[in-house]
């Protein structure tokens, strides 16, 4: 897919080499701007320069796998930021999301948690692409529907 974001300046994590810490509540960014555990750290900077963001996830069991939901849960520095500190980082948020059957349930719900964080956060969920029955090889790659995200995700087109 990467092809496809030609004048996009990609950073690409991979959640599972992160291997991200998960939020204890610590309450260290209700008072701070970051978090007590900095092994995040070169991501979130990343994240905070970045016009926009896409996710690129598949569904485990119904779910996101648990380094993604990890790194998701850290958002709450942003959320402390927002509510405890005044800061308001805004952001486009996408998501592409691949299942191995049909879990178009499960990926309505995925989108619809991360479109709940990022509410929270100032942020918009924009755009998402849901590419299902990856495990056999039977899904299709449609070009125009990953034009349409991609638009979707940067604000181009119709109404905006």
């Amino acid at each position: 897919m990467k092809p496809y974001f030609i004048d996009c300046k990609i950073v690409e994590y991979n959640t599972y080499k992160l291997a991200p810490a998960p939020c204890t509540d610590c309450r260290f960014c209700e008072q701070h701007a970051g978090c007590a555990n900095k092994d995040l750290d070169i991501f979130f900077e990343d994240f905070e320069d970045a016009d926009y963001i896409a996710f690129f996830t598949p569904v485990y069991n119904n779910f996101f796998p648990a380094p993604l939901k990890a790194v998701i849960d850290r958002f709450q520095r942003y959320y402390s930021a927002r509510f405890k500190r005044g800061a308001k980082p805004p952001k486009r948020v996408g998501v592409v999301i691949v299942s191995g059957s049909n879990a178009r349930q499960c990926a309505d719900y995925m989108t619809a948690t991360l479109r709940q964080s990022f509410t929270v956060l100032n942020g918009e969920v924009t755009a998402r692409y849901y590419i299902p029955g990856t495990d056999r090889g039977q899904y299709t790659f449609n070009n125009i529907e990953l034009q349409k995200f991609i638009h979707q995700l940067r604000g181009e087109g119709a109404g905006r």
